[in-house]
């Protein structure tokens, strides 16, 4: 697995060693998890990038993409093609929203980026959330692998 990181944010301080500890543990339970169809199944040479920022960066990539003019706390970006189809794509991630939206659940802003990169992986993979029973699919196997990894703050 080639993990790309990068952290665009100064709101508050990732600790990217543990970050691509966590990726890796993801993309192990998700290339060895049989119920994920094969075409959707992560391997060794699967290539991903992750990029962390603030707000005013993610309401930018909203407004250009999805002509909505607001913040949002994670942007997957599906980008395999046929010049490199070990490419996932990219996840871009606001610590700004995770650390507001943690207040709010009670629980650490790390625990709500966790979240995030594993919605964002999701994405990538081919899961939706555009229906309800995609969504909660969706939530449910976001759910095993946080229960999986056990780690909510491991940024």
């Amino acid at each position: 697995m080639i993990i790309e990181i990068t952290n665009q944010q100064k709101l508050k301080t990732l600790n990217l060693k543990k970050i691509r500890v966590f990726l890796n543990r993801v993309f192990d339970l998700l290339s060895s998890d049989k119920k994920i169809p094969k075409n959707q199944r992560v391997t060794g040479s699967t290539k991903a990038s992750f990029l962390f920022c603030d707000n005013d960066f993610i309401v930018n990539l909203n407004k250009r993409f999805f002509k909505k003019s607001s913040a949002t706390d994670v942007i997957a970006f599906p980008l395999g093609d046929e010049l490199d189809p070990d490419y996932l794509g990219e996840v871009v991630v606001s610590v700004q929203e995770a650390a507001k939206a943690a207040r709010e659940f009670g629980w650490s802003w790390q625990k709500e980026v966790s979240l995030y990169m594993v919605h964002g992986i999701l994405h990538l993979i081919g899961y939706t959330d555009t229906t309800k029973s995609a969504k909660a699919i969706m939530e449910q196997k976001q759910r095993e692998i946080m229960d999986k990894i056990k780690a909510y703050n491991i940024v």
